[in-house]
């Protein structure tokens, strides 16, 4: 009676008062009750209904198991964006209920937008990698997100901020079941235009043709969340990942009306802002033909005075986000009620036809394998990002290229939007599924290939007036040349499993790199961004669980990741509760998976060890298991008369569904049962015998995987492929080259590896024919008749970690040359120890022919010596103005055994390569102790560039025949060819450099320099989009000039100083080719402080060379 009593008073208020005006502190569970009643579950408009009893979404209403809770959140957001001022101004109230078993003393919101200013955590995080950063204006001022006011109850609030972290202390505690409201004003920036900084984030605002556009993320105080594990989660924002509280969001977000705005939730008054002769207008179809990127058209006038208000009403959320642009056009899409909204910019638009039905098709495809999708919408916008938010995507490029992007960014509506886990903690549950479905996706939606843009473009845009010069330069590039089609036409394509899970994780588990992934997002080696170890949060996280669909096979696996999104949806999940469910849920102990995937760095590595035939067809096939990790093993036999067997073999006591023989089980990890032999009768014998031709169990060596076809053979087209992940590649291709003794080298190359890591090699077999050879040599016919040259490499982590071998056999241009080294490297990559064998003789007098300087070598004389270095590689970065990155080098290299020399070099060098602002500032230490009584001439310390052997590591210096005999000729004064080493005092090349007593001084022992160069390139317009750099330089330092075995005495004090410029000819084309780039340099040594005699101080000189000096 009572209820029904409440009731009819409810009613007959109605009519003047909302649930939205009611003070949430008088409201008890009664009324509560009362309104759910009166106001049915229904997410597209006010009031609010999600904690409703009939909204199958209401954590409450489906929890994932006894006990379990979380908070409940209601965002009610005024906005205002001041397109002058590029800002946002607000008032917010949050309704904020403690569903925890604890009463809260205090409340934590994060201010996420405060990453983006000098001295935030994210700014020494910065530093800390040594990564100079660039502030917008606003970021400058440290005008982010600023909180004007904060209350409850009328009542200011304490607060205490931390730079991304605001902590607010409450009047009195907020018990368990109880509710408060906050009232907020604030204001938020968006830190200035896009291009005035290099800090990426993704708040932001941009100009294109004139208009501004809006990515409104992050922008508003948010409250953290409380959740059973933390307590509070108070993690500082440092550029990565979020974690928020679901709830309900009614937001209104005022523009000129000149903007097209888009947001989290349903627009509850579409009708207005978007009215259907407005629509017809934008209808993205309209633009079809529209020449890309060209001005779009004005439909709606700016004007400042004239304003719209946007609403939005979203439920079962836990973010609210949106994008505006006066240029956006709108395509519309829908599949099973759900719409897809695309937003593309007018001058975009012909690229971006699809992308509402691709959108759709999205939905379909993970809503059907994985999952309802729960909203009425998603948005997909043209907006130059590349992230995700509730019911909305914020996206870049074009068709078909962005089509992987727009399948990851919406697979996050289930891993990120429907799953709402704490990414900031353990990214793997966030990034990692979505890396999954991207995969997934890919597949169901494109095939086995996703479709890809050409490498050259068809379009012209030479055409467009408002086409910028270097958009045609870039143009110029790529544009529908042989060449271009050429490289289109042999560059490879990863599968989509390849691309977004295997790819990037056996690259790095065939040297046992991969990191562990329970760790928390912020600790993987410092990273900032998505490189380094973070990687393996997408892939590995990925791979692992292509693996788990391996081990429960297809119908169980999918059966299970439905239950964990069924049950976990608009939840918190941890990685835990993810191994829970799964393990709970198929009833399979799983645990060994999910420890060794999820804890460790093992990876997994079988072989196909032994196939030995018996008597009556009988064969004994032995699998070895050589990694850490063990899986249970999927096996195919093929025999010769074209039948195929199938076997599996379980690695307990589990089998999963399969039509394949079930083998005994192999029980076995660490040193326990590494190897496994069973019999089985095949007739006609073994062809071939495979593991997994599935290609989803994650070995990281699968080159032994199967008895025959290990290797891939191909033509080498000279174009860089990604690696093959199952197969040893072979390549081969014909190679001439020339040179002035040889004349036309006629011979073949042939290439091998594995992962680019593991047995790499290369050979070449030249035929040296004598056609064309120089004028000075014609006639001589003492030159080699055949050439060759052999290099191997393999890593050696399974014995020492981050350590390679090497092996180099060479008769090449005159010179027998063997080398045999070890190269060791720390876990960073920035310390280095490399130790080597090496050998070079010239064994006749003619084998000087092939010289550019024919004196600078004795032969029939061996120089054998063991050379050890060791590296070390560090960034700095001074006052946030000076940055860079630098090298210190120790080496000691000795004559060994056999050698007819005997001599010592103890050298040191430092090499820095700074930026400061717009200059590149090069500098060069360098210092060389020479001992012995007998040096190889080959191997001395030369002043102005490198020595002999040296020049045999570079095929244009090795030998005559491309540069001018005439450049090479050493007198008293400067020579014309030079090419860096030594003591690097380039104004010198060719000179004897003559001191008293007529000692030449060119070459010697020991000395010091110091060299620099100040590459101003990027203050003169364009120059280096033709690969054009040019540089101030100064060189500077003194070499030895008594014999050996006499007391250390120095020459005199040279330097030389001029300007110089280099052409790297690859960057005339936009792809990459798998050669070494070739550099052109041309230096002018304008002042010599000890020039010839004849000449004056300042004087026009000219050099040329190859490479950078340094």
């Amino acid at each position: 009676m009572k209820k029904s009593i409440l009731l009819a008073i409810f009613l007959i208020a109605s009519s003047s008062f909302t649930q939205n005006n009611i003070d949430v502190d008088t409201v008890n569970v009664n009324e509560k009750i009362i309104l759910e009643e009166i106001n049915p579950y229904n997410p597209l408009s006010k009031p609010n209904t999600y904690t409703n009893p009939d909204n199958p979404n209401y954590w409450k209403n489906k929890m994932p198991y006894p006990g379990y809770w979380q908070q409940d959140v209601h965002y009610i957001i005024d906005a205002e964006i001041v397109d002058t001022l590029n800002m946002i101004k607000a008032t917010q109230q949050l309704i904020y209920t403690n569903n925890s078993p604890d009463d809260l003393k205090h409340v934590f919101f994060h201010l996420y937008a405060n990453a983006f200013e000098p001295d935030s955590y994210l700014d020494k995080f910065r530093k800390g990698n040594k990564m100079l950063t660039k502030y917008r204006k606003d970021e400058i001022k440290k005008k982010n997100l600023e909180i004007l006011s904060i209350k409850s109850n009328e009542k200011d609030l304490e607060v205490e901020i931390d730079n991304t972290i605001m902590k607010v202390y409450l009047e009195k505690p907020l018990k368990s079941g109880e509710t408060i409201k906050f009232d907020i004003n604030f204001e938020s920036h968006f830190g200035g235009n896009e291009g005035e900084g290099n800090v990426r984030r993704r708040m932001k605002t941009y100009q294109d043709f004139g208009n501004k556009h809006y990515n409104g993320v992050h922008w508003y105080p948010r409250i953290s969340v409380y959740d059973s594990k933390f307590g509070w989660t108070t993690d500082q924002h440092l550029g990565k990942e979020f974690y928020g509280n679901f709830g309900c969001f009614d937001v209104e977000l005022t523009f000129p009306e000149n903007y097209i705005v888009e947001a989290t939730g349903y627009m509850t008054n579409r009708d207005q802002v978007l009215p259907k002769e407005l629509m017809k207008k934008l209808d993205i179809k309209n633009f079809a033909n529209k020449v890309y990127n060209t001005p779009p058209s004005t439909i709606i006038r700016y004007n400042p005075k004239k304003k719209k208000t946007w609403k939005f009403h979203a439920e079962n959320v836990h973010d609210f986000a949106f994008t505006a642009d006066p240029s956006y056009r709108i395509g519309v899409a829908e599949w099973n009620g759900i719409k897809a909204y695309s937003l593309a910019q007018e001058q975009h638009a012909a690229k971006w036809q699809n992308a509402a039905d691709y959108a759709a098709e999205i939905i379909k495809v993970f809503s059907e394998d994985f999952g309802m999708y729960t909203y009425h919408k998603i948005i997909v916008a043209d907006a130059r990002s590349g992230m995700e938010y509730p019911m909305i995507t914020l996206d870049k490029g074009r068709d078909p290229g962005y089509r992987g992007l727009l399948i990851h960014e919406i697979a996050h509506m289930w891993f990120f939007g429907q799953i709402g886990n704490n990414e900031t903690y353990r990214a793997a549950l966030d990034e990692g599924f979505t890396q999954f479905l991207s995969a997934w996706g890919g597949n169901v939606i494109e095939g086995e290939y996703m479709q890809r843009d050409s490498s050259y473009v068809t379009d012209s845009i030479l055409d467009n007036k408002n086409t910028s010069l270097l958009s045609r330069i870039a143009w110029l590039k790529r544009n529908q040349t042989f060449l271009n089609k050429y490289y289109d036409q042999h560059r490879n394509q990863l599968n989509e499993l390849d691309d977004n899970a295997f790819y990037r994780y056996i690259m790095d588990a065939s040297e046992n790199k991969t990191p562990k992934l329970n760790t928390h997002s912020h600790d993987f080696g410092g990273s900032l961004a998505h490189r380094g170890s973070y990687t393996h949060v997408y892939g590995k996280t990925a791979t692992m669980l292509y693996n788990l669909q391996y081990v429960l096979g297809d119908e169980l696996f999918l059966e299970a990741m439905q239950n964990y999104f069924d049950t976990w949806k608009m939840a918190h999940p941890y990685l835990n509760d993810f191994r829970n469910s799964i393990i709970q849920f198929t009833g399979v102990d799983l645990n060994w998976f999910f420890d060794q995937w999820l804890e460790t760095n093992k990876d997994l590595d079988y072989a196909v060890c032994k196939v030995e035939k018996l008597d009556n067809d009988t064969v004994e096939i032995t699998i070895s298991r050589k990694g850490e990790m063990e899986m249970p093993i999927d096996l195919t036999i093929d025999s010769k008369f074209g039948m195929r067997y199938e076997y599996h073999i379980p690695n307990n006591w589990f089998t999963k569904e399969t039509s394949a023989t079930v083998l005994p089980k192999w029980i076995g990890y660490g040193n326990l049962n590494k190897n496994y032999t069973f019999k089985t009768h095949i007739p006609s014998g073994v062809k071939n015998v495979m593991i997994d031709r599935s290609g989803r169990l994650a070995d990281s060596y699968m080159i032994n995987n199967n008895l025959k076809g290990n290797i891939d053979f191909s033509l080498d087209y000279g174009v860089y492929k990604w690696a093959n992940l199952r197969k040893y590649e072979l390549k081969a291709r014909p190679d001439m080259w020339y040179n002035g003794f040889d004349g036309f080298k006629i011979g073949t190359n042939i290439n091998g590896h594995y992962l680019k890591k593991h047995h790499v090699f290369n050979g070449n077999l030249w035929l040296n024919t004598g056609v064309l050879r120089g004028e000075e040599l014609k006639g001589n016919n003492d030159n080699d008749k055949i050439s060759y040259r052999l290099k191997y490499s393999t890593s050696l982590y399974k014995y020492v970690k981050n350590s390679r071998a090497r092996l180099a056999l060479t008769k090449l241009d005159g010179l027998n040359h063997f080398s045999i080294g070890y190269n060791l490297k720390d876990r960073t990559g920035m310390n280095m120890m490399d130790i080597s064998l090496n050998g070079f003789e010239r064994k006749e007098a003619s084998d000087l022919n092939y010289l550019l300087y024919d004196h600078l070598w004795i032969p029939e004389k061996k120089n054998t010596n063991i050379l050890m270095t060791l590296s070390h590689g560090y960034r700095y970065l001074q006052n946030n103005k000076l940055s860079g990155k630098g090298t210190i080098n120790l080496s000691l290299k000795s004559s060994s055994i056999m050698s007819d020399y005997d001599f010592a070099q103890l050298t040191l060098s430092a090499v820095n390569k700074s930026v400061l602002g717009d200059w590149k500032i090069n500098t060069r230490f360098f210092v060389q102790r020479g001992f012995g009584s007998n040096f190889p001439l080959e191997s001395m310390l030369y002043a102005a560039g490198a020595n002999p052997e040296e020049l045999m590591n570079n095929k244009y210096t090795r030998s005559v025949g491309f540069v001018p005999n005439s450049w090479t000729n050493y007198g008293n004064s400067s020579g014309t060819f030079h090419y860096g080493g030594g003591l690097n005092l380039r104004g010198y090349t060719g000179s004897y450099m003559t001191e008293e007593g007529d000692i030449n001084t060119y070459k010697g022992t020991s000395g010091i320099a110091f060299n620099t160069e100040i590459d101003y390139t990027e203050m003169i317009p364009y120059m280096e989009y033709f690969g054009i750099n040019s540089y101030l330089f100064m060189d500077m330092g003194v070499i030895n000039e008594n014999e050996p075995q006499e007391s250390l005495v120095f020459s005199s004090f040279r330097m030389d100083m001029g300007l110089g410029f280099t052409w790297e000819l690859s960057q005339l084309w936009d792809h990459v080719i798998d050669s070494e780039p070739l550099v052109l340099r041309v230096d002018f040594p304008l002042f010599l402080n000890k020039p010839a005699s004849e000449e004056g101080y300042m004087k026009l000189r000219c050099l040329v060379g190859l490479n950078r000096a340094f």
